[in-house]
């Protein structure tokens, strides 16, 4: 931990040179603003791509998609038809 911490002092030292005492302070806080978005951003999207592989695993049997209603086409009806043979037919 010891290069980790030499290089941390370091930033912080040319941060103190760069930006002064005084803005110091701000800077950090926007950051770690900054940083806790991150977190945030990140956690959500690995929740909900946790959720979507899980999804996916489920069993397929579970899944049945709904059938479309089946409608004559080219204005072809049976109950017509059937309707016009019985009343011919009588």
């Amino acid at each position: 931990m010891g290069g980790g911490f030499f290089e941390f002092g370091f930033i912080l030292f040319i941060a103190f040179l760069i930006f002064g005492p005084k803005k110091l302070p701000e800077i950090a806080r926007v950051l770690g603003k900054g940083l806790a978005e991150l977190r945030r951003a990140s956690y959500e999207l690995r929740s909900s791509l946790e959720e979507e592989i899980r999804n996916l695993e489920r069993p397929q049997d579970d899944y049945r998609p709904a059938l479309p209603e089946l409608r004559p086409t080219y204005g072809y009806n049976h109950s017509e038809s059937a309707s016009r043979e019985s009343e011919s037919g009588s």
